[in-house]
């Protein structure tokens, strides 16, 4: 059945400068793993800590599946080769798995700038959209979309978009109420509610943005963004995750 929702009919109209539309891409070459297997991948990729292996009880609840399906599956993909399974211990992602994770959280992640920036949706609709476009996109036609949305580093979370070389780094970021009056930076994240967001999108805060801190005091922080002084309370500017262009140098 087709889907029918109004967003996702905006998106397929908003295509016509990638040169085809949604169903097109599902012919391109580049994606031959279903989608189960990429879905279980990125999960794997997105849980694992320095190496460590990912209990398959943790993956199970993260994905809503059943430990029995996890298990299954999880076996499957290490007769691909795209896992390391220890029983009692866990699954570890390999390099090809990993290297097919990164292309998917790349696809992912430049859909949802394009959803959030150029069609205003939300931050949870555009995850969700981009959870089904993710695996009909090629890879020519992402490559399309990250020059045509001037290629971001970071999705609208904040989070690192991975290079077209697979690779993810994340910059070290410190917390935006913790700078000082003349140091400027990047705008990185905010774990704040919906209204905020809002509130500081509107202010031109998104992931990516320049700025520089102009005053601190008290209980508010300045903030210069395009020309555009920005007021914050320091509870605000606590939430805020920020990459320093460089430290002040010391008298």
């Amino acid at each position: 059945m087709l889907d029918t929702k109004p967003g996702v009919v905006y998106i397929k109209a908003s295509l016509k400068f990638l040169r085809g539309d949604i169903e097109q891409m599902r012919t391109a070459a580049g994606a031959p793993r279903s989608e189960s297997i990429q879905m279980y991948l990125v999960e794997i990729a997105r849980l694992s800590k320095q190496g460590q292996p990912v209990p398959l009880s943790q993956l199970a609840a993260t994905l809503r599946v059943s430990p029995i399906s996890v298990n299954q599956m999880c076996h499957k993909l290490q007769k691909e080769g795209l896992v390391t399974y220890v029983p009692y211990k866990g699954v570890s992602i390999t390099p090809s798995g990993e290297g097919l994770a990164m292309r998917i959280l790349r696809h992912h992640r430049l859909w949802e700038v394009f959803l959030v920036e150029r069609l205003q949706m939300s931050w949870d609709e555009a995850h969700e959209t981009a959870c089904r476009l993710e695996h009909d996109t090629s890879d020519e036609v992402i490559e399309r979309l990250a020059r045509f949305l001037g290629y971001p580093r970071v999705n609208p979370r904040g989070e690192p978009i991975p290079s077209g070389t697979g690779t993810a780094e994340e910059a070290a970021t410190m917390p935006l109420a913790d700078m000082q009056a003349g140091q400027a930076g990047t705008w990185a994240k905010c774990i704040c509610d919906e209204t905020s967001r809002n509130f500081l999108a509107g202010a031109g805060l998104r992931p990516g943005a320049k700025f520089r801190v102009m005053g601190v005091e008290p209980e508010r922080i300045l903030l210069e963004v395009d020309g555009q002084n920005v007021v914050l309370s320091h509870a605000l500017a606590a939430t805020a995750q920020a990459i320093p262009h460089k430290p002040l140098s010391r008298q």
